[in-house]
């Protein structure tokens, strides 16, 4: 049983997460932050969250490259298709 726990290191379960959804929701203020491994995850939490009308503030950005793909204040929205 010596080194059981020293096997070396585990093979992840989950793919890295490629997009993060920032939101700003009114006061008191109150800030999540959620990552996404799919696109179209992704795209779908920023379209409910945008219509449920309860946040002040949402961005989704590409961890990658840092691309602002979604900003509810400037008014960017990129189609899902080019996530």
């Amino acid at each position: 049983m010596s080194g059981w726990n020293n096997s070396g290191p585990i093979a992840q379960l989950w793919p890295p997460d490629r997009f993060e959804v920032r939101c700003v929701r009114p006061s008191p203020e109150f800030s999540s932050t959620d990552r996404y491994h799919f696109a179209k995850n992704a795209h779908e939490a920023v379209l409910r969250l945008r219509d449920t009308g309860l946040v002040t503030q949402m961005q989704a950005i590409r961890l990658e490259d840092g691309a602002i793909l979604y900003d509810l204040a400037s008014g960017t929205s990129i189609p899902a298709e080019q996530w």
